[in-house]
């Protein structure tokens, strides 16, 4: 599987998961999230991937570069929407095109390195940043709602599902 399909696949698993949530929740300041909500999550998540679709036009990637967008943060329609964008967005990648990614390592405005890359690298990036970020999510949704049937296996990286199944504990 190509990371762009990978992407994708997870994007899906995204989406159904967005749609679990209740309105009123996902822009709610969870506890367990220090005030922080799902819609913050899930909009941190979009914005990797939005660095690596977008910007990748100028054979350049720039995660520092990122939108923000706060209306993906309170919105699920909105959310749902850019995310099925994104999906078809990475559908037509070429990941073996070189890029250049600008590293960010100083808390002042400093010397940003330039770093080679390619585009199925910072697909992969993107991915794997993802599914950490959605085992916070998940933790989340089940502070609120544990009574909502979650996937077990979102947030948990693909090697380590493997694993699991190959101890029998699935």
């Amino acid at each position: 599987m190509k990371c762009s399909q990978g992407a994708v696949e997870l994007i899906r698993q995204i989406v159904q998961t967005i749609e679990l949530i209740p309105e009123d929740d996902y822009s709610r300041p969870l506890e367990v999230y220090n005030g922080s909500t799902l819609g913050k999550h899930f909009r941190h998540i979009y914005d990797f991937f939005s660095c690596v679709t977008i910007d990748s036009d100028q054979n350049v990637v720039d995660y520092c570069q990122r939108q923000r967008d706060e209306q993906l943060e309170c919105d699920k329609s909105c959310a749902i929407l850019q995310f099925d964008l994104l999906r078809q967005a990475l559908m037509n990648m070429q990941e073996n095109k070189a890029i250049t990614v600008y590293a960010d390592f100083e808390l002042e405005n400093g010397i940003r390195p330039a770093v080679a890359s390619t585009l199925g690298r910072e697909i992969m990036y993107a991915y794997d940043h993802a599914v950490h970020h959605l085992a916070i999510v998940k933790i989340g949704i089940k502070s609120i709602h544990p009574d909502i049937a979650i996937n077990n296996e979102l947030g948990v990286a693909a090697s380590t599902i493997r694993h699991q199944h190959s101890l029998g504990n699935v």
